[in-house]
């Protein structure tokens, strides 16, 4: 786990021979954090959105966050969200590829991620070891090769600017009324809009029927 060394030196009157003046040492507090050897941490091997335009791996970013969950439960435990009050995001080819502290012990767990526009798909049963641990979102069982599986998208209800804010993990009547308030609009850069989920430069019928296609579908738990 993430270590932290607080160091404080404390304040003490120097007196500066033969000059008859006093020097006032200030306190200083400062906090270190790093990642340590038999730390748990984990990288993305993929995580691809549905349905973007452009060329297979160069049009495949978004912002997401991880769950770590108790393995196999019916209950669905989150044990961490990582991370907690922000948003990691992936590069063009859908991946990650920053070692990142899980916050667990060694372990078996299931591993979900909650992308911007994105129901969660979550990974079961994964054994995680001391060290770096990689996740791949496009196979059922994280094996290594790259899949088949898609982050399902249309979760675009909210700020979306924390884990607590990205969607509500279904996709529903909310979101359907989100897009159309934007319906039409220009997107230029093509990732300022959430609803426009192909990642092009409008908001347009063609994000609508990705949506409908999901309509009532839920993130996997």
């Amino acid at each position: 786990m993430t270590r932290q060394r607080r160091t404080t030196a404390l304040a003490a009157a120097l007196l500066i021979a033969g000059t008859g003046f006093a020097l006032s040492a200030r306190a200083l507090d400062v906090t270190i954090s790093a990642i340590v050897a038999g730390d748990v941490t984990g990288t993305v091997q993929w995580a691809m959105p549905q349905g973007r335009v452009g060329a297979a791996e160069t049009n495949d970013d978004t912002d997401f966050y991880l769950t770590i969950r108790t393995s196999s439960d019916l209950d669905d435990v989150i044990l961490q969200t990582i991370p907690a009050s922000s948003l990691l995001t992936t590069a063009v080819d859908g991946t990650y590829a920053t070692a990142t502290n899980l916050v667990v012990t060694p372990g078996t767990y299931d591993i979900g991620f909650k992308g911007s526009q994105h129901l969660t798909r979550v990974l079961d049963d994964v054994t995680l070891t001391s060290g770096n641990n990689v996740f791949n979102f496009t196979q059922t069982d994280n094996s290594a090769p790259k899949g088949s599986q898609v982050l399902l998208a249309g979760d675009v209800n909210g700020a979306g600017t924390s884990p607590a804010t990205l969607g509500d993990d279904v996709v529903n009547a909310v979101d359907i009324s989100t897009l159309l308030a934007v319906l039409d609009d220009d997107d230029l850069t093509g990732n300022a809009l959430r609803p426009n989920l192909n990642q092009d430069v409008v908001v347009n019928s063609v994000d609508l029927s990705l949506m409908i296609s999901n309509l009532d579908e839920e993130g996997e738990n």
